[in-house]
């Protein structure tokens, strides 16, 4: 029987962002002596406060670091494994050694998904053939305990070789992960680990990259930097040889089009920078509907800019200054994408949106709280609560045209139920 899914209402689905703090936390670094501070970073002034009394790390890995705004964590890779320091005391409370049950490799680009509460990344390694001794990349994707380093692989077979450092992303509605390889922008379904889009970045309105994008909740979109390189011939007179030597660059914050890769400028004019920190070194405040990225300040030391997601414009500029530290990396706002849910169901569901009823089934209140009420004209069958991901949590064989469910020991989110009547099937969308 075809399962269909009809939704009730036409939910305006927003995040409460003020129910968290809107603080911009990263990694305050320094190169002698070496050591690494958790840190908070004032983007309009650009001062960064260690939160850190002493060395976290003497080195980082800029390949992934996951804000975690449940437990109050901020993971990133140091000098002898996966570090957790807690973000009231800037304490060091664990380090584990990657664990990877398929073999020894590497865990990269990796974020912290608050839709499920888990970590995310590019579990990379090489495969030996036993008979040729050839070696090959292989790369999946992969979720990681925080506590003990347990690397669990979710793609089936290897979905690439390797990655750009122009960033990652992921998107918890879709439940997307989003990075990129040479031209192309791929995303990953976190649910079964296959690709689920992978276009070639195209520049119609001009561009050559797409750097250090991120996702914005705010309003559900990739942001990153539009950049175009400038070179100037020099012709050596020796040797004969003109070569292209690189005079300067422009830079412009634009979004993607995640399935299509079209890119498109915000900014009408050059921010007015020609290089930035790349990969993972740019975050959006959710609130104010900034993009913040870090870049050499043209007296030296580093910038923080902010640029308006609407306008393109830069909106501040602080020059970075922290006590002993010269570098701020991995930067979080711990506020973006908070206590976001999947509205994406997982593709093993099988189900199939429809805009309209045909069996009349209500359901109220939607938004509920402490319980549900489902109404039908015809006699129910049996009624299942049932999460994005396809999870059963909750069945019932039902008679009658009126049941209730208890739901106060449901987390706020996107629920569905499926409902059996004597006139086929409906999947409803209901929200906490």
């Amino acid at each position: 029987m075809k399962i269909v899914l009809f939704t009730l209402f036409a939910f305006n689905f927003t995040v409460s962002f003020s129910q968290l703090g809107n603080t911009m936390f990263g990694l305050a670094r320094s190169t002698n002596p070496a050591a690494v501070y958790i840190a908070t970073m004032d983007p309009v002034t650009g001062v960064a406060t260690n939160i850190s009394l002493s060395s976290v790390s003497s080195s980082i890995n800029l390949t992934g670091a996951a804000l975690n705004p449940y437990n109050n964590h901020y993971c990133f890779f140091g000098d002898n494994g996966l570090k957790s320091i807690d973000l009231s005391t800037g304490q060091l409370t664990n380090t584990a050694t990657i664990n990877n049950p398929n073999g020894t490799g590497y865990f990269d680009l990796f974020r912290f998904n608050t839709s499920d509460s888990l970590m995310y990344g590019l579990s990379r390694r090489n495969i030996t053939n036993p008979q040729t001794g050839q070696v090959t990349g292989s790369m999946y994707l992969a979720r990681i305990d925080e506590l003990t380093g347990t690397v669990t692989e979710i793609s089936p077979s290897s979905i690439g070789q390797g990655f750009a450092l122009s960033g990652s992303a992921i998107d918890p509605h879709q439940m997307v992960f989003y990075y990129a390889s040479g031209s192309q922008l791929i995303g990953i379904d976190m649910y079964n680990g296959s690709i689920y889009s992978n276009p070639t970045l195209t520049f119609p309105n001009g561009g050559q990259n797409f750097d250090n994008f991120t996702y914005s909740c705010a309003d559900t979109s990739l942001y990153g930097l539009v950049r175009t390189n400038y070179y100037s011939s020099v012709f050596n007179p020796i040797t004969g040889v003109t070569t292209q030597v690189f005079d300067s660059a422009a830079v412009h914050l634009g979004k993607v089009n995640a399935l299509t890769g079209e890119v498109t400028k915000i900014s009408t004019q050059s921010i007015g920078v020609n290089s930035f920190s790349v990969n993972g070194s740019s975050t959006i405040d959710p609130v104010n509907l900034i993009y913040y990225f870090i870049s050499g300040s043209s007296g030296g030391g580093l910038s923080i800019y902010g640029v308006s997601l609407t306008s393109g414009l830069v909106v501040s500029q602080g020059t970075m200054s922290n006590a002993g530290a010269q570098y701020f990396d991995m930067m979080r706002i711990q506020s973006d994408c908070y206590e976001s849910r999947p509205t994406r169901l997982a593709p093993s569901s099988n189900i199939q949106e429809t805009l309209a009823s045909t069996n009349k089934v209500n359901v109220f209140p939607n938004p509920f709280t402490d319980q549900i009420t489902i109404s039908s004209e015809a006699e129910f069958q049996k009624i299942e609560l049932i999460q994005a991901n396809g999870q059963v949590l909750n069945s019932a064989i039902v008679s009658g045209k009126e049941f209730t469910f208890e739901t106060s020991q449901l987390i706020n989110g996107i629920y569905f139920l499926q409902v059996t009547n004597l006139e086929g099937i409906e999947i409803i969308k209901i929200i906490k």
